[in-house]
C-alpha cells in the first residue's frame, strides 16, 4: 500500500472518529435554560467539525497529489525540526502538571512564552514582543472563561 492510500484510509479513519465525537458528546450532560455554548458537549462538537473538515482536506489533498509528483523532502527529516516537535510535545505533557502545582494563568504563561520562544526563528526573537503576546493572551483567556462565564480554573501556589 502506497503513502497516498494510507493518508486517504486515515483521513476515512479521522472522519469516522469526528463523527463518532460529535455523536458521543450529544450525550454529555446539559444545563436546562443556560447558553447552549456553555454545556459540555459543545466544545467537543466543534473539535468534531473541526477534524471532520480537516480530514476531509486530508483526502482531498491525497487524491490530488496522486496526480501531481513533486520531490520535496518531508518536514520531520531534519534534526531541527524533529527537536521542535519532541519539545511541543514535551511541553504539551508538562503543562497539566505545571498547571497544577502553579495554577492556570501562571502555566498558561510559562507555557506560551516557552513555546513561542522555542518556535520562533532565533533572528526574530523579540523577548518583549514574546513576553507580551503571552501576557495578553494569558489574560484574555483568564477574564473570558474566569470571570465573564464563570469557569473554575486549576489554582496552585499562584494564580
Amino acid at each position: 500500500m502506497t503513502r497516498k492510500n494510507m493518508d486517504i484510509l486515515a483521513g476515512i479513519g479521522f472522519f469516522a472518529f469526528a463523527g463518532l465525537l460529535y455523536i458521543a458528546s450529544g450525550f454529555m450532560p446539559t444545563r436546562d435554560g443556560g447558553i447552549a455554548a456553555l454545556n459540555t458537549g459543545f466544545y467537543p462538537r466543534m473539535l468534531a467539525i473541526i477534524l471532520a473538515v480537516l480530514s476531509v482536506l486530508m483526502i482531498i489533498e491525497s487524491i490530488r497529489k496522486q496526480y501531481v509528483q513533486k520531490d520535496v523532502e518531508a518536514w520531520w527529516t531534519t534534526k531541527a525540526a524533529f527537536s521542535l516537535f519532541a519539545v511541543t510535545l514535551v511541553l504539551l505533557v508538562l503543562y497539566p502538571f505545571i498547571m497544577k502545582f502553579f495554577g492556570f494563568a501562571t502555566a498558561s504563561l510559562i507555557f506560551i512564552t516557552t513555546l513561542t520562544w522555542m518556535l520562533s526563528d532565533k533572528s526574530h526573537r523579540r523577548p518583549l514582543v514574546i513576553g507580551g503576546i503571552s501576557l495578553a493572551l494569558t489574560v484574555i483567556v483568564y477574564i473570558i472563561f474566569k470571570m465573564i462565564l464563570a469557569i473554575p480554573f486549576p489554582q496552585g501556589m499562584l494564580i
